[in-house]
């Protein structure tokens, strides 16, 4: 019934050199409110500070914590514990671990971006961010995206588009630029698929997630903080 009402109206000439009749008003307010009611046209709500490269040092209690706050003022004093948390000279107006992680995301950016994804919200980024820069890197063409073709039983060919569309990245980090309570084994491997200007992953995800969640632990050092 609206739809024909909006069609009907709009199908008459209007007069010129005079005001909008009562139904052409009220028709335009109707659109008006029914344009404002679409789905579509919702107003962009903030990123989640949580995914930020900033917060990759948060601990799983404190990213509960966080979802658990209601109001932003209350995520607002978060920010502010989780920062003091990790000040390694409370006393000083300079937090030194801040400073650090934002250089490695500026670093992150200019290095590692793919596409429009800033390098810092790539898996090299958060690496990067988390380790600091490997003691060697290493970069090899494949592993493959598609399976080899058989020509004929005994031999097979490697599809071209295999080597030109995939990079296996490996990050070395020796124990000597690792802090002390990494220092179990005489170096970590870390390794990448990466599509050059699309996406990137780290193999493995499980192993190193264990290892962010054990530095992310030992990034707080004023534990009271907020307490």
């Amino acid at each position: 019934m609206e739809a024909a009402y909006f069609q009907s109206s709009w199908s008459q000439p209007r007069k010129t050199g005079g005001r909008l009749g009562a139904r052409e008003a009220l028709g335009l307010v109707l659109l008006a409110l029914m344009i404002a009611g679409e789905p579509g046209v919702k107003a962009k709500s903030a990123p989640d500070w949580a995914t930020s490269p900033e917060a990759y040092f948060l601990t799983p209690e404190e990213r509960r914590e966080w979802k658990g706050l209601s109001s932003s003022d209350l995520k607002e004093q978060f920010k502010v514990t989780y920062w003091r948390r990790r000040n390694p000279a409370p006393e000083s107006d300079q937090n030194e671990f801040r400073r650090l992680v934002e250089q490695r995301i500026r670093v992150a950016d200019e290095r590692y971006t793919l596409g429009k994804t800033a390098g810092s919200r790539t898996a090299r980024g958060l690496v990067f961010i988390i380790l600091g820069a490997p003691s060697v890197e290493k970069q090899t063409l494949g592993p493959l995206n598609s399976a080899p073709e058989s020509n004929f039983p005994g031999q097979v060919t490697l599809p071209r588009e295999a080597w030109e569309t995939t990079e296996w990245h490996v990050w070395i980090y020796e124990s000597d630029r690792l802090p002390l309570y990494l220092r179990t084994q005489p170096s970590f491997e870390i390794a990448f698929v990466v599509e050059p200007d699309l996406r990137d992953e780290i193999q493995k995800p499980l192993v190193f997630g264990r290892l962010h969640t054990l530095v992310a632990r030992h990034s707080i050092v004023n534990p009271a903080e907020g307490r």
